[in-house]
């Protein structure tokens, strides 16, 4: 069946004749993304002069540019390193394609707009020659030299979201679209005499992270026509391609573009990331390629009250026994007292495995997956002044873990500092009876505030998933 040329591909067509490009470069572009000789040469109103197969691909010309550039220093994309929680890949060859529901929440979106609104300038665009001044009609706002720490925030999370270098990206930009605005079909990456132009010491642009910010009421869409997405905007949605191949070669099929908005306005914030940057391009820990079993990655909840009860009785009656308890790593410290910063009351078995198998249960229903338990390791006291630093739990056994709060002596509320599956930050505060079920080997979490008060006692569960869990996994 014959490949049909859509509606983009006849914009781009159009164009890049607009353009003055070379129409036999332009045809045989066209015939080797599989369109047929007689189709272009009817839009074209053209036929080559000369045998299309003996016609340089200027685009062929390119990538082999981009290639010498990548054996000379540039990046390779290694895809097993690339793990974005809760994001869909795209099921294609063709490109590196992702899109994620829900990165940014309705108050940070809400912000972000208010800041693109106050600060607008015509956008532009790369390449100089460009006469059509419908290609790209929005309106942008250089959110990263706001100098604003919301701001910092929002990129260092995309940063660590997907995993690079913020040494190999550009700052932050806004774009705000009215009624009728759009950016017609274009790549991200740099043509071969814009590399040259703009590349500089980065190079050449790879990845795109890309969040809408409103929920547009109509149009505004994002098309992926080769490979076959209409992105609609939704408030808060992420989407995320590499416009390079695995070698660091420039992919034409990235070819996108912004519909025209038909009603309401649409804003959106994109961060581009860059071929070459100082230290290594992958920042993400082994712990954090561990894929993810929740939306959010934590979730707080009431212990089974008999439970609870039995456990505190246990802690009261032997609270006085407790011994000094040193955490290897140095994660549990005081930085105020020379005595030891927690101490542990041992559980007998009996109350031990009570609480790991009611437990387990749930958590599996939370986190859907069959777990197994590794390590209870008793009742933990903190005492006045300890810190526990942020960390992540082991891989191997502290997959989803527990923290049951059960009793405090505390002259002001100790909050856990725990980041979610979007690098979020967050503190949460447990009253006695109180649990909160975690991602524990992902997520970064801890007390970074020295505790106020005598003491604060809480139980660690440690779980880890079945072999048949991880299998389907």
């Amino acid at each position: 069946m014959t490949k049909l040329l859509t509606p983009e591909w006849e914009e781009w067509i159009s164009l890049n004749v607009a353009r003055g490009c070379d129409k036999d470069g332009i045809f045989r572009i066209l015939m080797d993304e599989g369109f047929d000789y007689q189709q272009i040469a009817d839009h074209m109103g053209y036929r080559p002069s000369v045998d299309i197969a003996t016609v340089a691909n200027p685009l062929k010309a390119q990538q082999a540019a981009a290639q010498s550039a990548a054996s000379a220093g540039a990046a390779r994309y290694d895809y097993s390193r690339m793990y974005i929680p809760n994001a869909t890949k795209l099921d294609t060859d063709l490109a590196e394609f992702y899109v994620l529901d829900d990165f940014l929440n309705a108050g940070e979106c809400e912000k972000l707009v208010a800041l693109i609104r106050s600060s607008l300038r015509p956008s532009t665009i790369s390449n100089p020659d460009e006469t059509d001044s419908s290609y790209r009609t929005s309106s942008t706002c250089d959110l990263g030299t706001l100098n604003d720490e919301f701001m910092q925030d929002i990129d260092d999370r995309i940063c660590r979201t997907i995993g690079l270098n913020p040494a190999y990206s550009e700052i932050i930009q806004g774009q705000y679209y009215e009624i009728g605005q759009e950016f017609k079909a274009h790549t991200d990456y740099f043509e071969a005499g814009e590399l040259e132009q703009f590349g500089g010491e980065l190079g050449q642009r790879t990845y795109t992270f890309f969040i809408y910010l409103n929920d547009v009421e109509e149009g505004g869409e994002t098309e992926f026509p080769v490979l076959g997405q209409k992105i609609r905007p939704r408030r808060g949605r992420a989407v995320i391609w590499n416009s390079l191949t695995e070698d660091g070669v420039p992919n034409p099929n990235t070819l996108h573009r912004a519909h025209p908005v038909r009603r309401g306005y649409k804003a959106v914030i994109t961060k581009w990331f860059r071929s070459r940057g100082s230290g290594p391009m992958y920042i993400k820990e082994a712990n954090e390629l561990t894929p993810c079993l929740t939306r959010t990655g934590f979730s707080k909840t009431r212990l089974d009250p008999a439970l609870y009860a039995e456990i505190l009785d246990f802690y009261r009656s032997n609270c006085a026994a407790a011994r000094d308890e040193y955490v290897e790593g140095g994660y549990v410290f005081s930085e105020n007292s020379p005595r030891a910063a927690s101490q542990l009351v041992e559980l007998p078995d009996e109350l031990r495995g009570k609480i790991h198998g009611r437990l387990a249960g749930v958590m599996s229903d939370w986190c859907g997956r069959e777990l197994e338990p590794t390590y209870v390791y008793g009742i933990r006291v903190y005492r006045e002044g300890a810190v526990l630093k942020p960390h992540r739990d082991r891989q191997e056994t502290h997959v989803v873990s527990a923290i049951i709060n059960v009793d405090q002596e505390t002259n002001s509320e100790w909050p856990l500092f725990i980041e979610d599956n979007c690098y979020r930050g967050h503190e949460v505060l447990l009253k006695p009876g109180e649990v909160l079920f975690y991602e524990g080997s992902r997520l970064m979490h801890g007390r970074p505030t020295p505790l106020d008060g005598a003491s604060y006692a809480n139980i660690f569960c440690h779980y880890r998933l079945t072999a048949g869990a991880v299998s389907a996994a």
